[in-house]
């Protein structure tokens, strides 16, 4: 066990120094905290998020859209985050859920306000399409991982941060659950719905490289479980997945700093892109999918 942990020790600490060697090759001498005053990361620095990392357009993810808004689709992994938590241990079936996501939807005493907020101003239809969607995402996860004593479900309201040492570049992740500890070797769980691909591996790396730099220890590993999909997919933590995910926020990063400079990838995702309008290779992209085979 010991040798375990040096292990994951290295792990972290190589992809560390790597990520800030990496950092400080394609930003020089920008994004340098002044000295004596608090880092703004979000206001004059770059906070890398996997969603950004994610984003087939490098274009889009420098740019992203500014009217979020909340909805039944993007609460309900924290509302029924929230649920999990109230749940026994020998508790899976469909009504201990229902139950527990009640219990959760009557009490928003403790949630982060804006989810709380953006609650209070359903009607009743409203909070009945959350409570379903909730329990069905609870019951899908669940049906995919089982009820363990050892897993402990995520605080929807925290994310993993880290901030890069003498720069304005931080790093947040979140998962739904993990199992272990730095002793034990931790296991990381993430939801992580959609088509399967390279996609997984650097959404896996990015949340091992996040809690490796801020614990001083790799996971052990990483599962993703795709509830619609039914699948878990295990994803082992070693060397070539930090440097995967390194290189890929690195990658990322020098297109943040450069913003005017980043490159456009056009695909399916250009008809419904915020910044199509602007964009000639998106533009040709969508008029030449709307042109039908010649013949028909």
């Amino acid at each position: 066990m010991a040798g375990d942990q040096a292990a994951r020790r290295e792990l972290a600490s190589t992809a560390r120094v790597r990520l800030a060697d990496s950092l400080a090759h394609v930003l020089g001498d920008r994004f340098v905290p002044e000295p004596g005053t608090k880092p703004d990361y979000y206001g004059d620095g770059i906070v890398v998020s996997g969603f950004g990392l994610l984003e087939r357009c490098p274009r889009r993810a420098v740019f992203p859209p500014d009217d979020y808004v909340d909805s039944v689709a993007t609460a309900r992994r924290r509302v029924g985050l929230l649920a999990l938590r109230r749940l026994g241990d020998d508790a899976s079936d469909a009504r201990d859920v229902a139950t527990a996501v009640d219990e959760v939807l009557a009490d928003a005493a403790d949630w982060p306000v804006q989810l709380r907020r953006w609650v209070d101003e359903l009607d009743r239809a409203g909070r009945a399409a959350l409570a379903a969607a909730t329990i069905t995402w609870c019951t899908s996860v669940l049906r995919l991982v089982g009820r363990d004593p050892r897993i402990r479900w995520a605080d929807p309201s925290r994310s993993t941060r880290w901030n890069v040492p003498d720069r304005l570049v931080q790093l947040t992740a979140t998962h739904e659950a993990q199992m272990g500890g730095v002793v034990q070797g931790e296991r990381v769980l993430v939801v992580a719905d959609g088509v399967g691909g390279p996609a997984d591996r650097i959404r896996a790396g990015y949340v091992a490289l996040v809690r490796a730099v801020g614990t001083q220890h790799a996971p052990v590993r990483v599962t993703l479980a795709a509830p619609s999909r039914g699948e878990l997919t295990q994803v082992a933590v070693d060397a070539d997945l930090l440097d995967l995910a390194v290189d890929r926020v690195t990658e990322h990063v020098a297109h943040r700093a450069d913003p005017d400079r980043s490159p456009v990838v056009p695909g399916r995702w250009c008809v419904h892109c915020h910044l199509l309008q602007d964009c000639a290779e998106g533009l040709a992209r969508v008029g030449a999918a709307s042109v039908p085979p010649e013949g028909r």
